[in-house]
């Protein structure tokens, strides 16, 4: 499965001919080789003068925050599981490997900026599109719980009690499951239910912030399903955007180079728009 259909995720230079910005896709786990490369591009963009951009939702409140931890993960710690998950896959969780980035922020904090919403601003998003969305407010109402956090939490618990031969299978298989999650969840054709307020509300909250950034060169890493609605919202500010190059990362096994598709950024066969 991960040669057939590896997980990709992309490196984009978008420009207006002023401003550039270079848009790593990033993804929960992968191999570390893919998280040591990301590691050295910050660090070499940072001694080039970039300003790097991050994901993060913050915490505000705490019943804001625990009201966004249901919502998303229904009170699961996502996070601890993805990194149980990938530790029986050999597999690596993204923070683990952006300690260098971390230290930078603490001598020279002007340099890193958080580029996400906090967990007041994603319930106020919420409640306006419970108001104001028919089809968000339907899909809300009619939720259960979601099945990728049902999915993550079974599989956790079986290797959690599975014997030696299982925990060895699973080590050989567990890529393979990995690739096709992530290949679906860096998608952003896949819809969810959830999209309005955790993919568009925040895309149109990086992309405003992006806009307003006096400084000329940007190195963003986000979530690779962002990049499409981003560079779109980009566009319709101004069209002068256009994506100078797209470079394939793989993220669970290494080899040399790939292409593929980004909706409304390039072409079938990878070439630029």
């Amino acid at each position: 499965m991960t040669e057939l259909r590896p997980a990709l995720v992309p490196q984009a230079t978008l420009t207006n001919g002023e401003k550039r910005i270079v848009f790593q896709g990033m993804q929960h786990v992968g191999a570390s080789r893919f998280y040591k490369g990301v590691a050295f591009d910050l660090e070499d963009a940072l001694a080039r003068g970039y300003v790097l951009f991050y994901e993060g939702v913050a915490n505000s409140t705490p019943a804001n925050d625990r009201w966004f931890q249901e919502v998303a993960t229904h009170g699961r710690d996502l996070t601890g599981a993805y990194r149980e998950l990938g530790q029986v896959c050999g597999l690596d969780f993204q923070s683990d490997y952006l300690q260098v980035v971390v230290n930078d922020s603490l001598v020279h904090p002007q340099n890193h900026v958080v580029a996400d919403v906090n967990t007041t601003q994603l319930r106020t998003e919420y409640d306006r599109l419970m108001h104001s969305d028919g089809a968000f407010a339907a899909a809300m109402s009619n939720k259960v719980e979601a099945s990728d956090v049902n999915g993550l939490d079974r599989v956790v618990s079986w290797l959690r009690h599975g014997t030696d031969g299982q925990r060895e299978l699973a080590g050989v298989l567990c890529r393979g499951v990995m690739t096709l999650t992530m290949v679906h969840s860096n998608d952003a054709s896949a819809r969810q239910d959830l999209d309005p307020l955790i993919l568009d509300y925040r895309n149109r909250v990086l992309a405003d912030r992006l806009l307003r950034e006096p400084r000329e060169a940007i190195y963003v890493t986000y979530g690779a399903k962002h990049l499409p609605g981003t560079f779109a919202l980009l566009r319709a500010a101004d069209p002068r955007w256009h994506v100078g190059s797209v470079k394939w990362l793989r993220t669970i096994d290494s080899p040399d180079s790939y292409s593929a598709n980004l909706p409304g950024i390039t072409g079938p066969s990878g070439e630029t728009r």
